[in-house]
């Protein structure tokens, strides 16, 4: 063969493999289960099920009743899971008609990443932090397999074993360790001066999981709390702190921080575990856009709890959602707003389904995301990476 054609004919030959391989890394992904690990952003059913049900009108949008979530209806993970064409998470925690075939939520409303020092009922944060979700998810891994190789009823309810290492792996938590530290009375410069500790834990977890087999990662920053209303009502802060939207600048700052410091760790893990697949979700830039530009987005009282009572923030720590309160000398139930799907905030924490389904709408094309990839391709490498 003369040697330009074969030259050319080898140079066609690349073109094509080059081809192959670019068709195949834009190629979506096929997750057959989600794990998600966080707090009450994400949580299906822990919390609930470990102490009590999140009452009525939780739920009311979408499930027409409770169905453990902090919301009138879904969270993000939620439609998470519809995305990638899976059935809602059940909470491990739940013991009554749970599923996870399709995988397994071991957040609870509530949780840290950095264990708390005080009880749920001293604290009000749980004690299931993330290191406790991930001793859960451990043994998860083992006995479903037990419970997989036994046959019978129970077996078809487990993920296969194969399973771990192409599913999803989501996380939402951090937003409790920042407020866990100004609730025991701790100074900004203190609350700042824990948090490479913090994602020093966080960076752990993700490392375990990792050695399990897990490859692809999806984490959310943690979402501007000084636009809460359970923070700015239980918080002293002065007239100068407010922006202009009305929230508390300085508590804000503090989640910028920490955002800024889970990138870099971000980053860190990339390097050091060269097999996965590590998606940061800059949740924070859309849920503070949302608020302060929500008649933009048909939504109004940004600040405002749709299920509460009473105060400037329609939140009151003492009577939450669900709760009873005395009017005109007769108990009355605290309940839902009338229109929750023009309302962000759902009871003063938590956001609505309303406002979940915005946020979602506008991270699973991957425009808010590092790198910039949709939430259907979350399994495959970024070429700069």
């Amino acid at each position: 063969m003369e040697p330009r054609l074969k030259i050319l004919l080898s140079l066609i030959a690349l073109v094509f493999v080059g081809a192959d391989r670019w068709k195949f890394s834009a190629g979506t992904c096929e997750f057959p289960a989600v794990f998600n690990f966080g707090d009450s952003n994400s949580d299906t059913g822990g919390l609930s099920a470990a102490f009590g049900q999140a009452g009525p009108p939780a739920g009311e949008t979408y499930f027409g009743a409770p169905a453990g979530r902090y919301s009138d209806g879904r969270l993000i993970v939620d439609f998470i899971a519809e995305a990638v064409g899976l059935p809602y998470l059940s909470a491990f925690l739940d013991a009554l008609g749970s599923n996870f075939t399709h995988g397994a939520n071991f957040a609870t409303a509530g949780s840290t990443i950095r264990p708390p020092n005080a009880t749920l009922s001293q604290s009000g944060f749980s004690p299931i932090s993330l290191n406790v979700q991930w001793y859960e998810f451990h043994d998860f891994i083992r006995r479903s397999q037990i419970i997989r190789n036994r046959g019978g009823f129970f077996a078809q309810l487990m993920p296969k074993e194969e399973d771990f290492s192409r599913a999803l792996y989501t996380f939402d938590i951090g937003q409790n360790d920042l407020t866990y530290g100004y609730f025991s009375n701790m100074s900004t410069d203190e609350v700042r001066a824990y948090v490479p500790d913090v994602l020093g834990q966080f960076k752990t977890v993700i490392k375990n999981i990792y050695d399990q087999g897990g490859r692809s990662f999806w984490i959310h920053n943690t979402g501007p709390v000084g636009c809460l209303p359970y923070v700015m009502d239980r918080l002293p802060i002065t007239a100068g702190q407010v922006d202009e939207y009305g929230c508390a600048d300085p508590f804000n700052q503090v989640a910028k921080y920490f955002n800024s410091k889970l990138n870099i760790t971000v980053q860190q893990l990339r390097q050091e575990l060269p097999e996965a697949t590590i998606t940061y979700v800059d949740v924070y830039r859309l849920k503070y856009t949302l608020i302060t530009k929500a008649n933009e987005f048909g939504f109004v009282e940004p600040l405002k709890a749709c299920c509460g009572h009473g105060g400037k923030y329609n939140y009151n720590i003492h009577v939450g959602c669900g709760g009873t309160v005395i009017v005109d000398g007769k108990e009355v139930v605290v309940g839902s707003c009338k229109d929750p799907s023009v309302k962000i905030n759902w009871d003063g924490v938590h956001f609505t389904e309303a406002a979940n389904k915005w946020i979602f709408d506008k991270i699973v094309g991957g425009a808010f995301s590092d790198p910039p990839i949709p939430l259907k391709m979350a399994c495959q490498r970024h070429p700069a990476l």
